[in-house]
């Protein structure tokens, strides 16, 4: 009865492996369709310094309070930081 069994197991694993066997083959050997790469090099814009403008603004973050204020030409800073 164990001969038996085992002489089933073996015939799966061989007849398994046989199946691994061919359907990688299958997969390895198909021809790839190889796509063109095409590269387009283009002049970058240099990016437009923003002028600032007049007006109040308020930073809270992790390193503390940063505070800003313009009006015209007069520009007020003041940073709380630890």
């Amino acid at each position: 009865m164990m001969k038996n069994r085992t002489f089933i197991i073996g015939k799966f694993l061989t007849f398994a492996m046989f199946l691994s066997v061919v359907f990688f083959s299958a997969t390895s050997c198909r021809d790839e369709e190889k796509t063109k790469t095409i590269v387009v090099e283009k002049e970058v814009e240099k990016p437009q310094v923003k002028e600032e403008t007049d007006g109040t603004s308020l930073s809270i973050d992790g390193d503390g309070v940063e505070f800003s204020t313009k009006k015209g030409d007069k520009k007020t800073e003041v940073k709380v930081k630890d």
